[in-house]
C-alpha cells in the first residue's frame, strides 16, 4: 500500500509528519510523492486560527475526490484539527476513514495497516506524546536545516490562544536526548538545527535536575551542528541569568521574541504576564550582550478592547524598539478561549487597517537597514535552488530564519547545503542579492 502525506501548518507539524513518515517507512510502507499515486492518503492538519482550519478542511475535501476517481482507498486525517474536534470531524466529513490526534503518533502504522477494513477507528486521546532521538524520522524537505521539537504544549494561558486545548500542558524532552538527536542530524549532513516548541523558554522547568533552556543551548554548542537557532521565546521568561547563558552559548545571533502588543492594557487582557517597558529592556539587554543580534517578533492587532490610543502605543513601542523582523496578524476569535466573550470587539476592517499600518512602519525600518548592508560580507547557508527564476541559488544569513525572514538570492556558482562567504550587492525589498566574496566562509 503506497502512502502519501500532506502537511499543513507550522514547523512543529512538519516534525510530526516526518516522524510519522519515518515510522511508516520503517514498517515497510512505500511512499508516493504524488497524492494521485497513493492508496492511502494522510493529511496532518492545523487548527490554530480560522484560516488554518479552512485550509485543512479544503485540503481534506480536495484529497477525498481522489477516492472517487483515483486509486486511493482510504483517507486518514491527523493533527491539531482532529485533536481539537475529535469525532465531530469524522461525523461532519464522512469522506474521512479514520482520525488520529496529536498524541501517540506511533499509532499511525497500525492505522494505515487497518485502513482498508476498520473505517471507524478514531482517537483524540489527551495530549501526552513526546518523541525521542530513537524515533524514526524521514526528513522530507531537500534543505540543509531541520526542525527539532524540544517540548510540547504550553502552560501560559494567553486569552487569545487555543493551543493548550489540543497540544496539552508543557512537557519537555530530556536534555541528553535532544543533544543526541541534534548530533544525529549533524551526522546526516544537516547544517542548521531549529529548536521549536510552543513555549521554548519554559524548557526544562518540568524536569528536575535537567537544566533549563540556557543549559540546553550550551550543551548543543558542543555538538557538530554548525548553526543552532531557538524559536518562539516568550519575553515573560527572560531574566539576567538566562541572558548570561545565552551569551555563552554557541548559537546564531538571532532572537525570536513574540511581543504580541506594546500597550500594557492590551497585554494584561491578553494575559501575557509582561509589560511593554520590560520587553524594551529585554531586547536592549539581549542586544547589549550579543553583537550583531537580529531580533524578530510577532504582533497581534485588533484584540478586543484595542482602542486607537492603545494602537498608537503599539506603534510607538515598535518605533522605539526597531525590530529587524516582524510578522503582524489580526485577531481571530477562537472557540473556547476567554477573549471570545470580551467586550469591545474590534471591527475586522479596522483590524486589517491597523495591520497594514504596522506593516508599513516595519517596511521603512527593514528597507533602511537592508540598504546599509550593501557591500558587507556574511556567511550564508545555501538552502538550494532559487524560487526566483532570475537566480540559480538562494540562501540565508544567520539573521534570516527559513520560510519567514526572506532570503539572499545568489549570483554565480554555489554548492547547495554548504556555507559560503557572500557579499551583498543589491537589495530587493525584504530580499538581498549576493555574490561570492573573495574571503572564505567563516563557519
Amino acid at each position: 500500500m503506497k502512502v502519501h502525506l500532506t502537511t499543513l501548518g507550522c514547523p512543529k507539524n512538519q516534525v510530526d509528519s516526518e516522524l510519522m513518515l519515518g515510522m511508516l517507512t520503517e514498517a515497510g510502507f512505500p511512499l508516493a510523492e504524488r497524492a494521485e499515486d497513493a492508496d492511502c492518503l494522510i493529511v496532518n492538519t492545523c487548527a490554530f486560527i480560522d484560516r488554518a482550519r479552512e485550509e485543512s478542511v479544503d485540503t481534506i475535501l480536495e484529497l477525498a475526490k481522489l477516492k472517487e476517481r483515483g486509486r486511493c482507498t482510504s483517507l486518514i486525517v491527523t493533527g491539531c484539527l482532529t485533536q481539537r474536534y475529535g469525532l465531530e470531524i469524522k461525523r461532519e466529513m464522512p469522506e474521512i476513514d479514520a482520525i488520529l490526534g496529536t498524541s501517540g503518533l506511533e499509532r499511525i502504522v497500525d492505522l494505515v495497516r487497518q485502513a482498508d477494513n476498520r473505517r471507524d477507528w478514531a482517537t483524540s486521546a489527551p495530549p501526552g506524546y513526546l518523541y525521542d532521538a530513537t524515533t524514526p524520522r524521514l526528513l522530507t524537505a531537500r534543505v540543509p536545516y531541520a526542525y527539532v521539537k524540544i517540548a510540547e504544549g504550553c502552560d501560559m494561558g494567553c486569552t487569545f490562544c487555543a493551543i493548550p486545548q489540543f497540544r496539552g500542558k508543557h512537557r519537555s524532552r530530556p536534555l541528553a536526548d535532544i543533544v543526541k538527536e541534534v548530533e544525529g542530524l549533524a551526522a546526516r549532513g544537516v547544517q542548521e538545527a531549529i529548536l521549536v516548541s510552543q513555549d521554548t523558554l519554559a524548557y526544562g522547568k518540568d524536569i528536575s535536575d535537567n537544566g533549563d533552556i540556557g543549559d540546553l543551548l550550551i550543551a548543543l554548542g558542543e555538538t557538530r551542528m554548525p548553526w543552532i537557532r531557538p524559536m518562539y521565546l516568550h519575553p515573560a521568561h527572560v531574566n539576567d541569568r538566562l541572558i548570561a547563558k545565552w551569551q555563552r552559548a554557541r548559537i546564531v545571533p538571532y532572537l525570536d521574541l513574540p511581543v504580541q502588543h506594546g500597550d500594557d492594557g492590551v497585554l494584561r487582557a491578553m494575559r501575557r504576564a509582561v509589560t511593554a517597558r520590560r520587553m524594551k529592556d529585554v531586547v536592549g539587554d539581549f542586544r547589549a550582550a550579543i553583537p550583531g543580534l537580529a531580533v524578530r517578533t510577532t504582533v497581534l492587532v485588533g484584540f478586543p478592547g484595542e482602542t486607537e490610543t492603545a494602537f498608537g502605543n503599539l506603534l510607538e513601542f515598535l518605533t522605539d524598539v526597531g525590530f529587524d523582523r516582524l510578522g503582524v496578524f489580526t485577531y481571530s476569535p477562537e472557540e473556547g478561549t476567554p477573549s471570545v466573550s470580551y467586550a469591545d470587539q474590534v471591527d475586522p476592517e479596522v483590524a486589517a487597517e491597523r495591520a497594514a499600518a504596522v506593516q508599513e512602519l516595519q517596511d521603512s525600518v527593514v528597507w533602511e537597514r537592508h540598504r546599509a548592508l550593501i557591500g558587507t560580507e556574511h556567511d550564508v547557508l545555501v538552502d538550494g535552488r532559487s524560487e526566483d527564476p532570475a537566480f540559480t541559488w538562494e540562501g540565508r544569513t544567520a539573521g534570516q530564519a527559513p520560510e519567514i525572514d526572506g532570503v539572499v538570492y545568489l549570483r554565480g556558482p554555489f554548492e547547495p547545503g554548504r556555507f559560503a562567504r557572500v557579499r551583498v550587492v543589491e537589495v530587493e525589498g525584504y530580499e538581498l542579492v549576493g555574490e561570492r566574496a573573495l574571503s572564505a566562509a567563516g563557519v
